[in-house]
């Protein structure tokens, strides 16, 4: 997983997961899914675990499973006890020394399972900021180096100007603070934010020295949205509204992860 790229999509339940899976199959790429705190809440963990391990076997790809930006110690933990391939020990909100001690001890439980461990410095902050706060959330050069030098996480994530969800304005991505962490330390970089970003951003990213994982959320919601209203006419036929829905849902995933397949590095 670490050493190639890979598309990450937020899903929230069964039949997202099979959608994006499907997609991948398609292209024949392997995928990364993640859920939210929230979602892995309310879902029967270790039967989604075996059910995204069985259903990717299936379509004869890989597809591994994350928990996104958790900041809860014992909820990390659940995952990696419950079959989670990855977990993301987010500890960004907190101050530098505090998110290296969080990131330490999860990866000491997270490493001794087998699971890998992703962590942020900085803080990727969401659609109900402005683009000032924004701004003041990009992480530090001094704040990457000792994060880095200070913690044995797999995979590392900054806030180089980047947010989550859709972008007020066309973002001010800071592409020197990516080639300076993946020129520090050789762990792949993962970009967050990636629903509001082009294609043209996306691929220039890709094409970056140790960036192997883009996140993708808002876009999957929005494809969802699309299929529900595209089968309101046939909300008679539920078996048809979960087909327009999944077809929504892996289009979008499809057209992301073919900018793997067409372009990026290795």
């Amino acid at each position: 997983m670490r050493n190639q790229q890979h598309f990450a999509f937020n899903i929230w339940d069964f039949e997202s997961a099979k959608a994006v899976m499907d997609g991948a199959a398609f292209l024949k790429q392997d995928v990364i899914l993640q859920t939210s705190a929230g979602i892995f809440r309310k879902l029967p963990a270790r039967i989604f675990s075996d059910f995204v391990k069985k259903y990717s076997e299936f379509r004869g790809i890989q597809a591994w499973l994350n928990l996104d930006h958790c900041r809860e110690k014992e909820m990390l933990f659940s995952a990696v006890d419950n079959g989670w391939d990855m977990i993301m020990a987010d500890g960004s909100s907190m101050p530098l020394d505090q998110n290296i001690a969080f990131a330490n001890e999860v990866t000491v439980y997270a490493h001794s399972h087998g699971v890998l461990v992703e962590a942020e410095v900085g803080q990727v902050r969401g659609i109900e900021d402005e683009v000032m706060v924004q701004q003041e959330g990009i992480a530090s050069r001094d704040a990457i180096e000792k994060f880095l030098i200070s913690t044995n996480v797999d995979f590392i994530a900054v806030a180089f100007g980047n947010a989550h969800g859709d972008y007020k304005v066309a973002p001010n991505l800071r592409y020197d603070l990516v080639e300076y962490t993946t020129s520090i330390i050789d762990k792949p970089f993962v970009v967050h934010g990636g629903s509001g970003l082009s294609d043209q951003v996306l691929t220039r990213l890709l094409e970056m020295k140790g960036v192997k994982k883009l996140n993708i959320s808002t876009d999957l919601k929005r494809a969802y949205k699309k299929g529900m209203e595209k089968s309101v006419h046939n909300w008679t036929q539920p078996v048809k509204v979960s087909e327009i829905i999944h077809d929504e849902i892996m289009t979008v995933a499809i057209s992301k992860m073919k900018l793997i397949t067409f372009g990026g590095s290795e």
